[in-house]
């Protein structure tokens, strides 16, 4: 398990990162966080914030609204501390959110075929964040696999898991297919340039 100390330096670094990040991310952590832990468990997180002195309201924040995105990374490593959760569970909170996600159920009606989906994910992105590009690399429909990239995104670690099951979770929507796995090939936290995530289907 992975629990994560976090000092009172980088939690003001953090909520000073720039970029910005929609207020649906709050209501997915919290909505999951009541899924999993109960009312004791987001009273627990809600604390948890206030401690770290990080002027978030899960229950107040808006959908469409823009919240500094190193709350989003906050929240996390404040899931992790208090649950003593490692990026096993984080990667499952990723693969849950979409299900949570009011964004996502809008742009549902998007998701025509694999191929435009992929082509249409650095649109889906920026209506996330306003930091990151992400990039459609390559879709290869015979050999079953697609590659997606995201660039000038390095806010904090603890997005690594996050993401990977986010983006398997929207694969997963629009595959036709029961067997999808991804794979985070490069991370700028292993001193590369961008982060690479491939993902494959049978």
């Amino acid at each position: 398990m992975g629990n994560t100390q976090i000092t009172p330096k980088e939690i003001k670094k953090m909520m000073e990162f720039p970029g910005r990040v929609r207020g649906q991310v709050f209501l997915t952590d919290y909505r999951y966080i009541k899924e999993r832990k109960g009312e004791e468990g987001v009273e627990l997180l809600k604390k948890k914030i206030k401690e770290w002195g990080v002027p978030l309201n899960y229950e107040k924040a808006k959908p469409l609204d823009w919240y500094p995105v190193g709350f989003r990374a906050i929240s996390l490593l404040a899931i992790k501390e208090i649950f003593n959760w490692g990026d096993k569970e984080i990667f499952e909170l990723g693969n849950n959110a979409p299900k949570f996600s009011f964004i996502v159920k809008l742009l549902m009606k998007y998701f025509l075929s694999p191929q435009r989906s992929f082509l249409e994910s650095p649109k889906y992105w920026s209506k996330h964040y306003s930091v990151g590009k992400l990039e459609a690399c390559e879709f290869n429909e015979k050999k079953k696999f697609l590659i997606i990239r995201l660039k000038d995104f390095k806010v904090h670690p603890v997005f690594c898991p996050l993401l990977r099951g986010y983006f398997l979770r929207i694969a997963q929507f629009v595959l036709k297919s029961k067997k999808v796995t991804i794979k985070e090939t490069k991370c700028v936290f292993k001193k590369d340039s961008y982060c690479e995530f491939v993902i494959k289907w049978e």
